[in-house]
């Protein structure tokens, strides 16, 4: 009688049905992304809108093959709180386990708890240049950015259902800005008897970057930048226990993810039909202006602002989840000190420990980023009148958001991988979905490559950041000293933390006294 009951219990609390977990997955991933980086993807490609599509389309492949291999993946872990960490740590070894965990306790979570609010400031700050909020100093757009990161902690981390709720309210508001962003470009060739923004041609400068000696450069490199725009959507990946139909979560995860990519492939053409290609967005405030319609540009604006928080609040139930778990496990840093505050009925303890690395993040990053870091962005430049520091902090986070998406995708695809593998041993029970085996090699052969491409990209600017500072005799390279070392200290930077990051991913790990440790499993 008691396990009929607690099953009953159990089937009381799951919440979510399929909508609203494809819901989630939709409103995790949609609405900043194609909105922070789809001029920089124009800008890769020379601003030609036909490569940029290219690079648009052989990611989406890449993606929607990934989604086609969860049904299989997610089969082998019908209780799991971990989400992607729990599918590596069932097809992976040891190593690569703890690799993943990791990074996603100790780097990818704070971060982008860290990252996310301040694109939200940043944003609204952009909506109205040169007034107190553009202007405001560093500190109080950390404190704003902190708490909200400090709310969607809690609320949404103790509780799925206020988890849907909030995500509900959220997308619901941001697919206006959506809808505008689908349509504007449309409305923009009917204005202009059919004829697109003129793009103009890219004016590199003198000391040109690895992407743009050449355009196709620019595709490849820009592959990962797509992989950011749907960043996020993992998050989803954690509710299956929260759900009334536990095995659907795999086509929630599709479905989702084919939404997701038909709008941003329709929003990314709109917007380049629309767009000069300039980063700061004025060519829309100055278009609208011209029509008498600002108001719409900042209410759209902040409409976007608003969107980006369904990112965090998608982030929160998914980190609370795994932090919790771990806790319990004994597997990360301090757990005996969590551990007590561990309840069945809901998620504090990993609330807690998350509260505890965002604040750590918050206070290290931010005092970095105002006061030892430069404007490598140029957010200075571009006539919002935001004060040096703070301008200095959001280059800081635009670098440290470079890197947490791209090596995310690659912990899916240690397990996709190895989930191949399994395919040959049969050690871990799955089903047999025809549709995995071909799209599981596509997705994995996509992430790896633009992978590849981002490492090299990044030590060759490197490189010729060096080789121009060391042949710039007569401004050959830089017109001005202050030119030079914002773009030194800008790659520089980039390959720096591409190396932290790798060496508490794959060297930690190392530091076992398990000798059979790198070809144990879990």
């Amino acid at each position: 009688m008691s396990n009929i009951r607690n099953r009953k219990n159990l089937l009381k609390r799951k919440k979510l049905s399929f909508v609203s977990a494809t819901t989630l997955v939709i409103g995790s991933s949609i609405g900043a992304g194609i909105f922070l980086k789809n001029n920089e993807i124009l800008l890769n490609t020379g601003n030609s809108i036909y490569l940029s599509l290219i690079a648009w389309i052989i990611a989406i492949i890449g993606i929607i093959c990934l989604g086609l291999t969860f049904n299989e993946v997610c089969s082998a872990t019908p209780q799991n709180n971990q989400g992607i960490i729990g599918w590596v740590k069932k097809f992976c070894n040891k190593y690569l386990y703890d690799a993943a965990k990791n990074f996603m306790v100790y780097i990818y979570l704070p971060l982008n708890y860290f990252v996310m609010p301040y694109y939200v400031v940043l944003t609204i700050q952009q909506t109205f240049p040169n007034t107190w909020i553009a202007t405001m100093p560093w500190y109080w757009s950390a404190i704003i950015s902190f708490l909200i990161s400090t709310w969607f902690i809690f609320i949404s981390g103790m509780s799925a259902k206020a988890t849907n709720i909030q995500n509900w309210i959220i997308t619901s508001v941001k697919f206006i800005p959506i809808i505008f962003a689908a349509i504007i470009g449309y409305v923009y060739l009917g204005i202009n008897n059919g004829q697109p923004h003129p793009q103009p041609t890219p004016d590199y400068g003198k000391a040109k970057l690895f992407q743009e000696y050449y355009p196709l450069l620019g595709v490849m490199v820009s592959i990962p930048s797509v992989f950011f725009v749907f960043d996020g959507f993992y998050g989803a990946a954690s509710i299956q226990n929260e759900m009334k139909e536990p095995v659907k979560l795999p086509k929630a995860l599709l479905f989702g993810l084919i939404i997701v990519s038909a709008l941003d492939l329709l929003i990314s053409i709109s917007l380049m039909l629309s767009s000069d290609g300039s980063v700061s967005g004025q060519d829309f405030r100055n278009w609208l202006d011209s029509l008498n319609c600002e108001w719409l540009y900042k209410t759209i604006n902040i409409m976007i602002a608003f969107g980006i928080l369904g990112i965090i609040n998608g982030f929160a139930l998914f980190s609370s989840k795994l932090y919790g778990d771990l806790i319990s496990l004994n597997e990360i840093w301090l757990s005996h000190f969590f551990k007590y505050k561990i309840t069945s009925k809901n998620n504090f303890s990993g609330c807690l420990y998350c509260f505890f690395l965002t604040f750590i993040s918050f206070v290290v990053f931010s005092f970095i980023g105002a006061y030892a870091f430069i404007d490598t962005s140029k957010y200075g430049d571009a006539g919002y009148g935001i004060q040096k520091e703070l301008c200095q902090l959001y280059s800081l986070v635009d670098l440290l958001a470079n890197w947490t998406s791209l090596f995310i995708f690659l912990c899916i695809d240690f397990a996709i991988i190895d989930a191949l593998r399994n395919r040959k041993t049969k050690k871990i029970k799955t089903i047999n979905d025809k549709y995995f085996y071909v799209p599981a090699v596509i997705s994995s052969s996509i992430v790896i490559f633009g992978s590849a491409m981002v490492v090299i990209q990044s030590f060759s600017n490197l490189i010729l950041g060096i080789y121009y500072s060391l042949n710039n005799s007569g401004n050959r390279y830089f017109d001005t000293s202050d030119e030079m070392i914002k773009f030194i200290v800008h790659v520089t930077m980039i390959v720096v933390v591409l190396i932290v990051i790798s060496v508490i991913i794959f060297v930690l790990p190392l530091f076992k006294k398990d000798r059979s440790y790198v070809n144990k499993k879990c």
